[in-house]
């Protein structure tokens, strides 16, 4: 049998009179009443370890079996948030408190690069998340450094992530190394027992998805990637998942960017660092499409990508665009570049054709349904947000209690792959590439691990 819990969740499991000697798997519940009940499932919430595997693994609920228990659970209303169980564990033992999550019981994360102003909002997040414990950053650039201590009030101690994986306890790692190398930077994560949170794209080479992939089904270990229209045109995908104009048989979407050359990062221009602008910035769209038409990628069709309009870094592309099939004969259009003028806004627009309607979804414009036979409809850009805030929150959601984010480890590594092979395709010229299978725990479909 494994140990005693620590921290605050002992005061209550040490109150629990069922056996000791029940198992720890799901589905090996002992008799008990509904009071001890909850308190058992508290027991069993996981919180972090300070050694080498995930803290979630360690206590023997993988993250898989705690999403699991949470949907068994809720359907029989006896599920307790660890918010709930605090207050109502106050009550039961005689008013002893508890608190909120304390240092035990918080997910232990690392920072593994600062290189992008991505991080910043990450690491606000992480920051004022009192389910959170930020125990180390790494970079190895000393702008980045001053800044990263600024933000989070924290020492930048590692010089990199090879520093941070070998000296700290952690559960959780957050990657923003440069391009070309937050791949290894995954990879040596995963390695090490731990979760992984990247910001996009989550690296540039297919032999480097394809160890993520294996890692994250091998462990039982999820990998999230920060895009972020799922969240910006949440409340638009129900209508269009619903069958509101049909089936949808086409989408075309553009993501122009402007590239501010003076403040971007010098590293965006050094051979081998960014990739890519299709892996780079094709993401976001490819994510939202297939969220909405639930439907996987199966071919890319063609990949073009331009080195134009820039004389200063000549080498450097800034134009691209893809063209995918979906699963069932629906195409896929996107365009993307770093062309929009300085000071203007760029923003994404979507354009989706069903077969009973169309739609147009756009960072400026909001939402327009326009069923056959019906009046359109409208609704405005802010009120199409998620109510959670950004994708950081769902992977915390996830990890501490078991709360289904709006995108998968599997959907993340599926729309890796996406514009991995549509860049792979620019490069080579080749047409109509296939999706070879990743070695997950996915379903071929593209959905979340079972």
């Amino acid at each position: 049998m494994r140990g005693r819990p620590k921290g605050w969740l002992a005061a209550a499991a040490s109150n629990c009179t069922c056996e000791r000697s029940w198992d720890r798997t799901i589905g090996a519940v002992p008799p008990m009443n509904p009071a001890r009940r909850r308190i058992w499932q508290a027991r069993c919430l996981p919180y972090p370890e300070a050694d080498g595997e995930s803290g979630l693994e360690k206590r023997g609920v993988p993250v898989e079996d705690a999403r699991s228990r949470m949907k068994t659970t809720t359907r029989a209303r006896t599920h307790l948030r660890r918010r709930d169980f605090v207050i109502g564990s106050t009550l039961a033992l005689g008013g002893a408190c508890l608190g909120v999550a304390g240092p035990e019981t918080r997910v232990k994360i690392g920072f593994a690069g600062l290189k992008h102003g991505h991080v910043y909002s990450v690491l606000k997040l992480a920051a004022a998340d009192p389910r959170v414990s930020i125990v180390a950053l790494a970079d190895d650039d000393e702008q980045n450094r001053k800044e990263g201590e600024r933000v989070s009030g924290l020492p930048v101690k590692y010089a990199n992530y090879r520093q941070l994986l070998e000296s700290e306890p952690l559960d959780a790692v957050v990657v923003c190394e440069e391009y070309g190398r937050r791949g290894e930077a995954a990879i040596a994560a995963l390695e090490a027992g731990k979760h992984v949170f990247s910001d996009k794209p989550l690296c540039t080479r297919e032999e480097e998805l394809e160890r993520i992939a294996t890692l994250a089904a091998g462990k039982r270990l999820e990998v999230h990637v920060d895009f972020s229209l799922r969240h910006f045109w949440a409340k638009a995908a129900p209508a269009l998942q619903q069958g509101d104009i049909g089936e949808i048989v086409g989408c075309t979407f553009a993501g122009p960017h402007s590239l501010s050359y003076e403040r971007r990062p010098k590293w965006y221009f050094a051979p081998g660092m960014h990739g890519g602008i299709l892996n780079d910035l094709m993401g976001h769209g490819v994510d939202f499409v297939h969220w909405i038409t639930r439907r996987p990628y199966v071919e890319v069709l063609s990949g073009v990508a331009a080195r134009v309009g820039f004389p200063q870094q000549p080498a450097f592309e800034t134009s691209g665009d893809a063209f995918y099939q979906l699963q069932g004969g629906a195409t896929v259009f996107g365009h993307v570049d770093y062309l929009a003028p300085t000071g203007h806004p760029g923003g994404w627009r979507c354009g989706i054709v069903g077969t009973k309607g169309d739609a147009v979804v756009s960072d400026r414009e909001g939402f327009t349904l326009r069923p056959s036979g019906a009046e359109e409809r409208h609704s405005d850009a802010k009120a199409l947000r998620a109510d959670s805030p950004h994708p950081f929150k769902d992977f915390i959601d996830l990890l501490t209690e078991g709360k289904a984010p709006l995108r998968t480890t599997a959907e993340s590594l599926h729309v890796s792959q996406a514009t991995l092979l549509a860049q792979a395709a620019a490069e080579s010229g080749k047409t109509h590439v296939a999706f070879p299978a990743l070695a997950t725990g996915a379903r071929e479909d593209g959905s979340s691990q079972p």
